[in-house]
């Protein structure tokens, strides 16, 4: 989301226009040696709205690259990655990377969220709150009192129109049946969200743990916003494990 957020603020993601990507393997050239990007999906030509809808970790690569590793690095600190969140909970700080991106290998990976990305799942939810305020992140709250009034962190993360063409296109990636969000979707809702699946491996061929995500609000009613992380869902199906744990808290707080 924060890729596709960059993207469209800067101008290089137009979000009719389609990229051709043939196959489910993508090497940028011959620099990268054996390595490679895959997918899951053969959707070619591919646009924003359809690489949210498949998950396309290809796209979103590529996007990363056409930004640039210094703009890219540039734009993600405002949503505050690098920074602390500003509660008195000691939480790690979200990172892009140990130090800076050091290749166009690093780039495309962080593009989709590996590389050396790592968030809190605070954050990321504190990042998707942007969707639904007009482009501006929430400021967390420990204890709340009734007598505070809510507050923003970030202001401008993103543009108005950026957030609410991303949401637009997240809830199709859960109502849509290809989507690989639908597992989440509930007749009636507008539920919007994006699955995840973090690898922790020290190489593309290793066998490592994977955790799964899923990130989602009712973006016709936004007051619950979800950010869930189960770690080692491998065998145990993916992201999808954590997205009907998810439906289930949708359905019993919107009584369905």
């Amino acid at each position: 989301m924060i890729t596709g957020a960059i993207g469209l603020d800067a101008s290089i993601i137009h979000p009719d226009e389609g990229k051709t990507i043939a196959g489910l393997k993508w090497t940028k050239d011959g620099s990268w040696g054996n390595y490679y990007v895959k997918r899951i999906h053969d959707i070619n030509p591919i646009n924003l709205s359809e690489a949210f809808i498949y998950s396309d970790n290809i796209y979103f690569a590529q996007v990363a690259l056409e930004i640039g590793k210094e703009k890219f690095a540039q734009e993600a600190a405002r949503f505050g990655i690098g920074e602390a969140i500003p509660i008195e909970y000691p939480l790690n700080k979200s990172l892009l990377s140990k130090d800076t991106i050091q290749s166009d290998i690093q780039l495309a990976d962080s593009g989709y969220g590996q590389g050396q990305v790592t968030m809190t799942s605070l954050h990321v939810a504190l990042a998707y709150s942007a969707l639904v305020n007009e482009g501006s992140m929430v400021m967390p709250l420990l204890v709340q009192s009734e007598a505070q009034e809510p507050r923003l962190w970030k202001e401008h993360a993103m543009s108005p129109e950026t957030a609410a063409l991303l949401k637009d296109d997240l809830v199709k990636a859960v109502s849509s049946p290809e989507g690989v969000g639908h597992g989440a979707y509930i007749q009636g809702a507008s539920i919007a969200g994006k699955t995840g699946t973090a690898e922790l491996k020290a190489s593309k061929d290793a066998d490592g743990q994977e955790n799964g995500w899923f990130v989602g609000f009712d973006a016709a009613k936004p007051e619950l916003l979800l950010s869930v992380m189960v770690e080692d869902v491998k065998g145990r199906g993916g992201s999808g494990y954590v997205t009907a744990k998810v439906k289930s808290i949708f359905q019993h707080e919107l009584g369905k």
